[in-house]
């Protein structure tokens, strides 16, 4: 059985970190990765993102600074992909997603809180 293959989309400065994560996301087999600099601005990554429809968006945080609106718009505009924000600043990611979860009991809520 074939499984079709996945798509991330890496959005930052053409560096060491943006090419490390480049590479080692190819050797996963299945995944597409396609890499955007962000000398292109956040338009280029708001059309790649349309154009693509990538299941992961990567974003790098480092010298340019990432509009805090940016991840919820593009989890609001296309509520089925990953956005993860990358700051080796401070060895961190930050990770979104956007899930609809049904409502059957008010043991659902505990569930979603706890998860």
């Amino acid at each position: 059985m074939m499984t079709k293959s996945k798509t991330v989309v890496i959005w930052g400065r053409e560096d060491i970190l943006s090419s490390s994560v480049e590479l080692f996301l190819t050797t996963i087999k299945g995944w597409n990765v396609v890499s955007i600099s962000n000398e292109e601005g956040f338009d280029a990554l708001i059309l790649a993102v349309e154009t693509i429809d990538p299941e992961v968006v990567i974003l790098h945080q480092g010298e340019h600074t990432i509009p805090t609106h940016l991840p919820m718009q593009l989890l609001q505009d296309h509520p089925g992909i990953k956005v993860i924000t990358i700051n080796l600043e401070n060895n961190s990611m930050e990770v979104y997603s956007k899930r609809k979860v049904w409502v059957k009991e008010t043991a659902d809520l505990i569930s979603v809180m706890d998860s």
